[in-house]
């Protein structure tokens, strides 16, 4: 019975390598890259990383090292339930003999299947094979194991801080070009593509025209080219001579007037932008 349980044990033996093996894999494989970043942050994450190389070395031992203590657990377990049977075999005289050889020599194969173990398990938790008992190995292991799940909270805040630089820095870059295009639209004397207001006082003689946008709500330009709008025909071209926070004052192009048409108070006016 006891060599089909030493036995099993070996056959569990192997098959835990092999989940470890695969565990070991996943936990080493690369997830995927970084989005790209602004530059200014590369150096940071250079040095987060590298700071940090070494103990993500050590993370994949820990779960190695976690696997291989309960072996070495479960080795000693079996020897020792081995030594028990065999000094009960020898008590009880001749008849037991020959169960008892075996058993000796299942304990023997136990013993060095251990000492295997140990010997490859201290180096991965930095202590000498030759000196050290399965008791030390288990405590360094689980130190090994404490401090890189610490490390791993760490990693995950330092992520995090990056993802969240990179969002600030995809914002402030879309806020810095379009900063940039409005300063040239405003030295090119160009108002907004997206400006949509609408005539709110008339003058008879067309000495000018006022509009319900300013710099606040519109983004009005002086001396930017607008259009008066009725429906999809142009009626229309203003030329805008002041601007207020929610008003501004234009002219009309008289050669651009629609013959037969007049500019009225509600009429749609847009932006005439010169690069269409």
């Amino acid at each position: 019975m006891w060599k089909y349980i030493i036995i099993s044990s070996f056959v569990f033996l192997g098959a835990s390598y092999y989940v470890f093996s695969q565990n070991h894999k996943a936990l080493t494989q690369s997830g995927g890259e970084l989005g790209l970043i602004q530059e200014r942050f590369d150096s940071a994450v250079k040095s987060k990383t590298d700071a940090y190389q070494s103990k993500i070395d050590a993370a994949y031992r820990d779960v190695r090292t976690e696997w291989l203590t309960g072996e070495i657990a479960r080795e000693e377990e079996v020897q020792q339930k081995a030594e028990e049977d065999a000094a009960l075999a020898r008590s009880k005289g001749d008849e037991y003999k020959d169960e008892s050889d075996t058993l000796k020599s299942e304990t023997e194969t136990v013993e060095r299947e251990l000492k295997d173990v140990v010997s490859k398990t201290a180096p991965v938790v930095d202590l000498d094979p030759d000196s050290s008992e399965p008791a030390e190995i288990i405590a360094a292991a689980k130190a090994l194991m404490d401090e890189n799940i610490e490390l791993q909270s760490k990693i995950d805040a330092e992520n995090d801080q990056i993802a969240t630089l990179g969002a600030e820095s995809d914002r402030l870059n879309g806020l810095i070009d379009a900063a940039r295009k409005l300063g040239q639209d405003r030295q090119a004397r160009i108002s907004p593509p997206e400006l949509k207001c609408s005539v709110t006082y008339v003058d008879p003689g067309y000495a000018f025209i006022t509009l319900n946008a300013g710099i606040d709500n519109g983004g009005v330009v002086i001396g930017s080219r607008l259009a008066v709008m009725r429906g999809d025909k142009k009626i229309c071209e203003l030329n805008v001579t002041n601007v207020q926070a929610r008003e501004s004052i234009a002219y009309v192009v008289k050669k651009s007037m629609l013959a037969g048409e007049a500019v009225k108070v509600g009429d749609r006016v847009v932006s005439v932008r010169n690069d269409k």
